[in-house]
C-alpha cells in the first residue's frame, strides 16, 4: 500500500505535487487552527473594544452559549468575542476549517459547497465575510520607501443582479450597439500601489476617471514620509505629492520612458497584469464584490507561502472584528449606486 501510495505521487505533475503537499500540511496544522480561541486572544489585546461604538469602557458580562460575553458602559449595548467577526451568526464555524483551504484553492462555489457540506449560498456569503476580513490589512498597509502607483479600469459589471438598470451587454462585437470610448461611468477605477519591499494596496476608487481628491482620499495616510512617489504623468499624482510633500518622480510610459535611474513603474504595471489574469479564474465579478477580491490578491501571496495556508487565514480573519459589518454594507457601497 505505501509503494502504492509513493508511486502514484511520483507520476504527479510539480503543480499536483505542490498542492497535495499543502493538503498535507492542512492535516498536520488543523488540530492548531481554533479561529474562536485566536479571536479571544485578539480581543483581549484590543482591550475589548465595543465593536458597536468603539468604546474601550467595557466590562465583561457573563458567558452565552460557552462565549464570553461583555456589556459596554458607554452604549449599554451587549457583544461577544465573535460579534462582528467572520463567525458571528455562523451556525456551522468548524467546517471553516475545511472550506478555506478548498477556497484558497480556487475551487468553484459549487465545489466549494460539496466539499465543505454547505450550500452554495451559505458558501458565497463564508467567501465575501472572509474577503471583508481581509480588508483589515488593506486599511492599515504602510507604503515607504520607493512606491509606485497608478490606475487601472475594469468594466462595471452587474453580475447577479436581477433588474439592471441598463441593457445587458452583448457577448462579442456588435455593430448595434456603440460602446462608450475612453474613460467614463461605464469603467471603474482601481488605485494601485505597491513599495519595493512587496507591500502592496489596492482599492477601489471610483467610477469613471480618477480625481486628485480620490487619490488623496486613498492614499493620504498609506505612504509614510521621506517616501519617492513614482507614477506616470497623471496631473492629480502630481497634486497629492506636492500637497503631503512627497518627492514625486513621473515615469512618462507614453513616451516610452521606462525608467530613470533606479525609478520606474514597472512593479504597478505588472501588479496590474498579474490582477487582470488571476481575476479571469472567476469569470467576471461584480463591482459591489470587486474590493473583497481585491483584499483577496493583495493577501494572496503572503497566505500562500506561508507553512500553513489555513492557519496563516485564521490568523489574519480572526483580528478582525468589522467583518461582518463591511459584508452587510456592501450593498451601500458609492460606486455602485
Amino acid at each position: 500500500m505505501k509503494d502504492s501510495i509513493l508511486s502514484q505521487i511520483s507520476e504527479l505533475n510539480q503543480e499536483d505535487k505542490s498542492r497535495l503537499y499543502k493538503v498535507i500540511e492542512g492535516f498536520l496544522f488543523d488540530n492548531e487552527v481554533d479561529i474562536t480561541k485566536e479571536q479571544n486572544k485578539e480581543k483581549v489585546a484590543i482591550a475589548n473594544n465595543c465593536p458597536h461604538c468603539e468604546s474601550t469602557k467595557t466590562r465583561k458580562n457573563g458567558h452565552q452559549y460557552g462565549v464570553q460575553r461583555f456589556v459596554c458602559n458607554d452604549c449599554k449595548k451587549n457583544f461577544r468575542v465573535s460579534t462582528g467577526s467572520v463567525t458571528a451568526h455562523l451556525k456551522k464555524k468548524e467546517l471553516l476549517k475545511v472550506y478555506i483551504p478548498n477556497m484558497l484553492a480556487g475551487y468553484s462555489l459549487e465545489k466549494c459547497a460539496k466539499l465543505t457540506g454547505i450550500s452554495k449560498q451559505t458558501a458565497f456569503d463564508w467567501r465575501h465575510k472572509i474577503l471583508s476580513a481581509l480588508g483589515k490589512f488593506q486599511k492599515e498597509q504602510m507604503l515607504s520607501g520607493i512606491c509606485e502607483s497608478d490606475d487601472v479600469f475594469i468594466e462595471f459589471s452587474e453580475k447577479g443582479n436581477q433588474k439592471l438598470e441598463r441593457e445587458p451587454r452583448k457577448r462579442g462585437k456588435s455593430v448595434f450597439i456603440k460602446k462608450k470610448r475612453g474613460i467614463n461611468d461605464d469603467k471603474v477605477a482601481i488605485l494601485i500601489s505597491c513599495d519595493r519591499k512587496g507591500n502592496k494596496h489596492l482599492q477601489v476608487a471610483s467610477r469613471g476617471r480618477i480625481s486628485a481628491e480620490d487619490i488623496s482620499t486613498i492614499l493620504k495616510d498609506k505612504i509614510e514620509p521621506k517616501t519617492v512617489l513614482c507614477t506616470d504623468g497623471h496631473r492629480s499624482f502630481e497634486a497629492f505629492a506636492k500637497e503631503n510633500k512627497l518627492e514625486h518622480q513621473t515615469i512618462k510610459v507614453s513616451a516610452k520612458q521606462y525608467k530613470k535611474g533606479i525609478y520606474h513603474v514597472q512593479h504597478v504595471n505588472q501588479t496590474a497584469q498579474d490582477l487582470k489574469d488571476w481575476m479571469k479564474d472567476f469569470n467576471g465579478v461584480a463591482t459591489k464584490y470587486l474590493q473583497n477580491y481585491l483584499n483577496w490578491y493583495a493577501l494572496k501571496s503572503i497566505i500562500n507561502e506561508s507553512q500553513s495556508p489555513l492557519k496563516k487565514t485564521v490568523l489574519l480573519i480572526a483580528t478582525s472584528f468589522s467583518a461582518w459589518y463591511e459584508f452587510k454594507n456592501i450593498i451601500n457601497l458609492p460606486y455602485i449606486n
